[in-house]
């Protein structure tokens, strides 16, 4: 399994490292109570103090990495921003947080599913869908194994909340609740719903360093595909390591999952649950900091 590490930096590396650089953008020379401000980057109107604030309540390993680096993680922030859906609340968005927490609404199905078995994919059933925007990139993800010799198994897709129900309860009747709770979601809890998730291979432990599972691991971030639960967080996370789970979050958040939340996407997901809105907000120019 991949180790995760962060560089450890103080808020002040960022006054320091951007010292020397000219402002891309100037409020002006100070006017009475009005100070001159540096803008981080010209699609927000955020300073570095500003910035600071965002990021508090988030772990200082990752908020000292977005502050050595801020102009990069506001690009990618702008990616994020820049599509067709920017509200971290929405369930529709690639980005909407569900745990144990956190379930979707009531009666709320995805739309748009695709088919798989109507496209060029292995996999161990013929009734398993997907939203259709992860099929550009799931589709030059699987092109791309092949060429490396990998060929993907796709075991588990989407789920209805009707569906995982019958999956949850089984699970507690072979394995009893408090096993079942470590690695089956209840109903509406379940990233499945989203239809943005597959389930790889054997669904098993079996998976893990298997070649796919490896191959998995070293690349499934460039085509936008997250592990969801990961060794060592199930405090975190709420499940056990689950080497099989990858959820679709499109290509600018797993490069910032990666590059600014040591690839634990749970953390990144309650990060912008919480302060998304604020950050679309200075985007938008709306923003009173």
């Amino acid at each position: 399994m991949r180790k995760y590490f962060l560089p450890i930096m103080t808020a002040c590396a960022l006054a320091a490292a951007c010292a020397g650089d000219k402002p891309l953008e100037d409020s002006g020379p100070p006017s009475g109570d009005t100070r001159a401000r540096q803008i981080i980057h010209s699609s927000f109107n955020l300073d570095s103090e500003s910035l600071a604030g965002l990021l508090s309540g988030l772990p200082a390993a990752n908020r000292d990495a977005i502050l050595a680096e801020a102009r990069d993680f506001l690009g990618l922030m702008e990616s994020l921003l820049s599509g067709a859906r920017t509200s971290f609340q929405d369930p529709g968005s690639l980005l909407f947080l569900v745990d144990k927490k956190h379930p979707l609404p009531e009666g709320w199905e995805p739309g748009g599913l695709a088919r798989l078995a109507e496209y060029p994919l292995r996999l161990s059933r013929d009734n398993l869908e997907l939203r259709g925007i992860v099929m550009d990139d799931l589709l030059a993800m699987n092109q791309a194994a092949q060429a490396d010799g990998v060929n993907l198994l796709l075991s588990s897709t989407y789920r209805s909340a009707a569906y995982q129900k019958t999956v949850y309860e089984r699970n507690v009747r072979e394995l009893g609740q408090a096993a079942a709770d470590r690695e089956s979601a209840r109903p509406r809890h379940s990233q499945h719903q989203l239809g943005t998730v597959i389930d790889f291979g054997s669904i098993s432990d079996d998976f893990t360093g298997t070649k796919m599972e490896r191959w998995l691991d070293a690349n499934a971030a460039d085509y936008g595909f997250s592990l969801s639960f990961p060794e060592g967080y199930e405090e975190l996370t709420g499940y056990r390591h689950e080497s099989w789970h990858f959820r679709y979050i499109g290509r600018p958040a797993a490069r910032m999952c990666g590059r600014f939340f040591g690839g634990i996407q749970q953390i990144m997901l309650e990060f912008l649950r919480d302060r998304g809105n604020d950050f679309a907000a200075a985007f938008r120019g709306n923003a009173a900091f």
